[in-house]
């Protein structure tokens, strides 16, 4: 299978990880609270969009479109730049104001469940996008893998926090988990804009 199929099969498999994942995600999220597995919805959801414009930039390049593909991946890029800004953005927010009123977040076996299977799945799909998109010399690709990442990141801080809270009572350890992965996620952002 060639790169730019593989590109474009990567591209389907997050999409469909995410409206499934993801989705579900936000929905438990709402009902607990729970900063990082909102983060990781929102995450997801964004992750999808990015995806969507990759598979039409590769599908221009399978073409012979190559104009239509370095403005697909163009925009692919800023709309990756865009959302780790974003998702930064809102986690530094909620974080704040969740340490401020010293919101303890919920937890639901459903969410712990979701949180633990994309801890098994995302950091595949994340190398997977990352290798490829170093053979196709492509950015775009690059930084949808680290937003792939950045979703696995976020569950693992969901996992964690749960498990600190019920160890030692770090009710706060959502969230500055949170606030440690946006930081990462707006070091990206500028990655992204400088590329």
């Amino acid at each position: 299978m060639t790169p730019l199929r593989r590109a474009i099969r990567l591209s389907w498999l997050t999409i469909a990880w995410n409206t499934i994942v993801g989705g579900a995600a936000v929905v438990t999220a709402a009902l607990t609270s729970n900063l990082s597995l909102i983060g990781f919805g929102i995450n997801a959801l964004v992750d999808s969009s990015v995806s969507v414009i990759l598979i039409r930039r590769f599908g221009h390049e399978e073409a012979g479109r190559h104009e239509r593909a370095e403005r697909g991946e163009a925009l692919a890029l800023r709309a990756a730049g865009i959302a780790f800004i974003l998702i930064a953005t809102y986690l530094i927010v909620q974080s704040v104001r969740a340490l401020a009123d010293g919101h303890h977040p919920g937890h639901t076996l459903f969410g712990i469940v979701e949180a633990l299977a994309s801890l098994v799945v995302l950091p595949v799909l994340a190398t997977q996008k990352f290798r490829v998109a170093a053979e196709l010399g492509s950015h775009a690709l690059r930084a949808d893998s680290m937003l792939t990442f950045f979703g696995a990141a976020l569950a693992g801080v969901a996992c964690i926090s749960l498990a600190l809270e019920r160890a030692f009572g770090w009710w706060w350890s959502d969230d500055i988990g949170a606030l440690l992965i946006a930081a990462l996620l707006l070091t990206e952002a500028r990655r992204s804009f400088r590329d």
